[in-house]
């Protein structure tokens, strides 16, 4: 709609004209009346009309003056003049302002609308021209900006690009930006962030330019330092997130003048294309590893036998929540020093948090019914944008299965490590990795249990797995299948411990019963 702006110094008829005409029939539609032309200098400077219809005699400021005013500001605005006096020496002064219509009061309904038709049209082809004037500035800017910044020959192109964007002779430094959750072709929230971002920049500063996947900002000055990052992204949020979207943003460092700025995309893009490894609510710079693995105390040595994902299982079974987002952290790393891609990372993560829901569902059969009622955070981990959402989304889920499954607190370890044991005796359990679950001193752990059990660790764990190992040799099991099935993978050493504990050998063991 074309907005129409009514200035008369008689109340009637300012409300005769805003009634007189249909005028969103017309496309038109009136946003504010006047009574003066000091009053309608003010609501124009509000309103923004695109035509204004004035009386040309008024009190203070007449009409005739407020197109004048309204020229000096080169306001592009159509104006109509209203007068009750067919005075020639006021239609020649009108004239000269370059109005588009006279109108004789009383106004002739017929004679409007055909002005407002009229007017309409030429209104219509002056927005066309005007964006695609827009329009075209904004392609030659663009396309100077990607011979600076993505230069295909060497320097000529980039030379004379540095020269009429008036960046010759400056340091600068390119800030990248993508979008997340954009619909791709039918999406006009980017040029709608760009426009805005255009408003606000001071083209001294820097330039605002879409070299697709990115809309990216070349700054006449570069980012000193955090605090300056910083405020360049809260500046950026506050835009941004007003029109429902999540970026993602990266600076490219100091480019010492603008033959150097395609240094500075290239970094910058580098990093976004890291984003996912890189921290959330920053414009990432430098490098966005946070991910390495801890290198290892000098006099730790290292265990071959330690499995961090068993490690893992056995906190949730022990009810240890205080490990669980710290063993999820070792895995995430372990994944991210195997490979450094976002896909295999997350496909890993859920094949563990599948792989363990399997594991505690068979030793825990009245287990299934709380994962069916709380599924897996599958859709939220592919979702993710970022790797520490993902960890902590993994984590979150993994201490509510152990929430769940254990009521006690820190006091009962060694009821818990008894327990677990008679889940999970077939399995290669050490007391050194349930002290790290629990973060107990290896040998102190092993007194506590010795002291309230009555025997040692691996004694008590031997001893469950004979009692086990009876149960199946009494079903009929060979006694190598038995030796598998209750945790010791050589035959002769089981058949020690059998003897050992029971006194006879296993085969005698089976013959007796």
């Amino acid at each position: 709609m074309i907005k129409v702006l009514i200035v008369d110094d008689e109340p009637k008829l300012r409300e005769g004209m805003r009634t007189l005409i249909p005028w969103e029939e017309y496309g038109y539609t009136v946003v504010g009346t006047a009574a003066s032309g000091l009053e309608a200098l003010d609501k124009f400077r509000t309103l923004a009309p695109m035509l204004m219809i004035a009386d040309i005699r008024m009190p203070g400021m007449d009409g005739l003056e407020l197109v004048g005013e309204l020229r000096k500001e080169n306001a592009n605005c159509h104006v109509l003049i209203l007068s009750g006096y067919a005075d020639f020496e006021y239609a020649k002064r009108a004239i000269s302002y370059h109005i588009d219509g006279y109108l004789l009061k009383p106004v002739d309904e017929e004679e409007l609308i055909s002005y407002l038709q009229e007017l309409r049209d030429t209104i219509s082809r002056e927005e066309r021209a005007s964006e695609w004037q827009n329009n075209e500035t904004v392609r030659n800017e663009d396309t100077l900006l990607r011979h600076l910044l993505q230069p295909q020959e060497e320097d000529a192109p980039r030379a004379e690009a540095a020269v009429e964007l008036g960046l010759e002779g400056h340091s600068c430094e390119v800030v990248l930006l993508e979008f997340k959750g954009l619909h791709k072709g039918g999406d006009i929230r980017e040029e709608q962030v760009r426009s805005e971002l255009e408003q606000q920049w001071q083209p001294d500063t820097g330039l605002i330019f879409t070299l697709p996947p990115y809309l990216g900002i070349l700054l006449k000055e570069p980012l000193q330092d955090d605090a300056g990052r910083a405020a360049l992204w809260r500046k950026l949020n506050a835009v941004i997130t007003g029109y429902g979207l999540e970026f993602c943003a990266a600076a490219g460092g100091s480019a010492a003048g603008p033959e150097e700025a395609s240094r500075s995309f290239t970094a910058a893009a580098g990093l976004l294309e890291e984003a996912f490894f890189g921290r959330k609510g920053i414009i990432l710079s430098g490098t966005t590893d946070d991910w390495a693995e801890p290198e290892p105390e000098p006099e730790e040595e290292p265990d071959p036998e330690r499995d961090v994902e068993v490690q893992l299982l056995l906190a949730i079974e022990t009810g240890s929540n205080e490990a669980i987002p710290m063993l999820v952290g070792q895995i995430v790393r372990k994944l991210v020093a195997a490979k450094r891609d976002e896909t295999y990372i997350k496909e890993n993560l859920m094949r563990i948090v599948s792989s363990t829901i399997a594991r505690l569902e068979a030793a825990n059969p009245d287990f299934r019914s709380f994962i069916l009622s709380h599924p897996s955070p599958i859709g939220e981990v592919y979702g993710s944008d970022y790797l520490i959402d993902v960890e902590k989304q993994v984590a979150d889920y993994m201490e509510q299965i152990s929430r769940q499954m254990n009521s006690g607190g820190r006091g009962d370890e060694i009821k818990r490590i008894t327990d677990l044991i008679q889940r999970r005796y077939n399995e290669n359990l050490k007391l050194g990795s349930l002290a790290e679950v629990f973060n107990y001193n290896s040998a102190y752990l092993g007194k506590m249990f010795k002291n309230q059990v009555g025997e040692h660790f691996n004694t008590y764990l031997d001893k469950v797995r004979i009692e086990k190992a009876k149960q199946f040799l009494n079903q009929g099991m060979k006694v190598y299948e038995v030796a598998e099935r209750v945790g010791y993978m050589n035959s002769d050493y089981f058949n020690a411990k059998f003897r050992k504990y029971v006194g006879v050998s296993p085969t005698a063991f089976r013959k007796e019963q």
